[in-house]
């Protein structure tokens, strides 16, 4: 993410694979509703389900495995669950939300690819106003005729939640190309894939153009001119730009020291981090961090 719910422009090599994925993502509506999660308290909003979460107002973090730490999210931001998961909200300020469950058509076509278990799309609500009063809408219910469920209702709102959905995969590859290309990478060669799991799993390991190699089981020079290709960056500058995207997410987190938040991202020292994400994000780490809080206080 180039900026805390900032997107850019995707570069070309992203964006052709992008359509292709896009195209096959299809799901039905099952219910919408409105929910609210009172400060310090912890709901499970969806339960073995696919679905999203819109955050109209206050501040929440959500976990959608129990194994994995809380992200934050603030009002604007959308959270898809992709596939059947159970997604726990935490509340931080009172938060309202819409929560609507989806699922797989049975004829629809599977996942391309390993998307995360809950895709975050930053500040959904200002750059897709549109969408956003579509999500508020849906919390509302079917719309009626003399009290009777109008003809066509359940195809039409199944066609707004793939739309919604859809719009929010887009938007999250604008604000994580790193994470897209591991997962529109994985889809379109798997050994590059593997390589790329690899990296994402042990971003402390010291790692070479190599060892990712060997994870691909494949040649050093075969794979880096396979991941230069399908990637659009060099293996070592993937890694590098991986490393400043995870330290962002880090960064919100306002209990880590920037030292902290180096070590967990594969930086033996607060420097040599900070020298990356300069060249990264066209900021220090604690210029970045102050920036992400003044938009999280808005």
């Amino acid at each position: 993410m180039a900026e805390h719910g900032v997107t850019a422009p995707l570069p070309d090599a992203i964006d052709s694979r992008l359509d292709r994925m896009l195209a096959g993502m299809e799901w039905e509506l099952r219910r919408s509703r409105r929910s609210r999660v009172t400060d310090g308290a912890v709901s499970t909003v969806l339960r073995d389900t696919a679905g999203f979460v819109f955050l109209h107002d206050g501040r929440a973090a959500v976990r959608a495995a129990a194994d994995r730490g809380w992200t934050p999210v603030a009002a604007g931001d959308l959270v898809l669950v992709p596939r059947h998961a159970d997604l726990t909200v935490r509340g931080d300020g009172g938060a309202e939300a819409t929560v609507v469950e989806l699922t797989r058509p049975p004829a629809g076509r599977p996942d391309e690819g390993p998307l995360p278990d809950a895709v975050v799309a930053r500040s959904f609500g200002a750059a897709e106003p549109g969408m956003a009063a579509l999500v508020r809408g849906m919390a509302c219910g079917w719309s009626t005729v003399g009290g009777a469920v109008r003809s066509g209702d359940t195809v039409i709102c199944s066609r707004i939640a793939t739309t919604i959905a859809v719009t929010a995969v887009r938007m999250w590859v604008e604000q994580q190309p790193c994470c897209a290309d591991r997962w529109l990478s994985s889809a379109l060669d798997p050994r590059i894939g593997r390589a790329l799991r690899a990296v994402h799993a042990d971003l402390t390991r010291a790692w070479t153009v190599a060892d990712m190699a060997r994870e691909a089981t494949m040649s050093r020079a075969a794979f880096a001119e396979r991941f230069t290709e399908l990637v659009g960056r060099s293996p070592a500058g993937y890694l590098t730009a991986v490393r400043v995207g995870s330290g962002r997410e880090l960064l919100a987190d306002d209990t880590a020291t920037v030292a902290e938040v180096a070590h967990r991202v594969g930086y033996r020292s607060e420097l040599g981090f900070a020298r990356a994400f300069r060249r990264e994000a066209g900021m220090s780490p604690s210029q970045w961090r102050a920036s992400a809080r003044s938009v999280r206080a808005r």
